[in-house]
């Protein structure tokens, strides 16, 4: 069983912190951050035992829009590419996931000189807008092609209406990302810059078995707008860590309940 970093202890003890003092000023208990830090640390024990910490690799022709399907699809036409990165979710209320490390190149056309990392590039046309296609939504991003994306699903095949399509350009410095299930996703390279900034957090969606890695690609990446496809193109893979833990909040009631015990005790003495 391993401990959570400090990152990750930080986070539960923020909301340790936020509950208690919440509580504390309804019942005019001081509430001690000592006391907090060291519950935070004994439950963060708890956290660490259901946490998942793990690394995938994510190939160039990972298409998205294969997520729960057996045979990738190819409405747009000039190639399928391949089934995306599957990883399977512990059960849980309530999950977060955040993407520690995410290295390499990728391509669109790897017989042109267009590499880039996971944040995307400026290639062919230089924006994405892609269509909804079979339950997955499409995506858009008015700055980037070929970025790293991901789709939450419950376990089933997508099918029927997709949720509505996200527009990456306004999430792609955002601290916390709360995609529905079947929604298509910008994750880059997890963090709120390319290679610097905060570690993002992503909220898993109720219901969700799957979290599935890849690309979402369509001849010319759907500028103006297209389905998907042109994935036997492509080139390059990226390697992926990620850690997948209880959202603070499946413990923080336990937790704080009791530091508050322990701060009434040390209050009477």
């Amino acid at each position: 069983m391993r401990s959570l970093d400090p990152v990750e202890r930080t986070r539960v003890g923020a909301v340790l912190e936020q509950r208690c003092a919440t509580r504390a000023a309804a019942s005019s208990v001081p509430c001690s951050r000592t006391l907090l830090l060291v519950t935070a640390a004994a439950m963060s024990t708890a956290v660490a035992g259901a946490a998942r910490a793990d690394a995938v690799v994510v190939d160039g022709r990972a298409n998205i829009f294969g997520a729960g399907r057996t045979v990738a699809p190819d409405p747009g036409s000039a190639g399928p590419g391949l089934l995306p990165t599957a990883i399977v979710l512990f059960d849980a209320p309530e999950r977060l996931v955040t993407f520690d490390t995410v290295t390499g190149l990728v391509s669109a056309k790897a017989v042109h000189p267009w590499w880039n990392g996971a944040d995307g590039g400026p290639y062919a046309t230089g924006n994405t807008d892609i269509l909804s296609y079979a339950g997955i939504s499409g995506i858009k991003h008015d700055g980037a092609t070929m970025f790293l994306v991901g789709v939450f699903t419950d376990g089933h095949e997508p099918a029927g209406d997709a949720p509505v399509r996200l527009d990456a350009t306004l999430h792609t410095e955002a601290l916390v990302i709360s995609p529905l299930l079947f929604q298509t996703f910008f994750i880059g390279d997890g963090r709120t810059g390319t290679g610097s900034g905060s570690v993002q957090v992503f909220n898993v969606p109720h219901g969700a078995r799957m979290l599935y890695l890849g690309f979402a690609d369509a001849y010319g990446f759907g500028d103006p707008i297209g389905l998907p496809g042109s994935y036997d193109d492509n080139g390059g893979e990226l390697h992926v860590t990620f850690t997948i833990v209880p959202a603070p909040g499946v413990i923080v009631l336990a937790a704080s309940g009791a530091a508050l015990i322990l701060a009434r005790r040390r209050h009477r003495t």
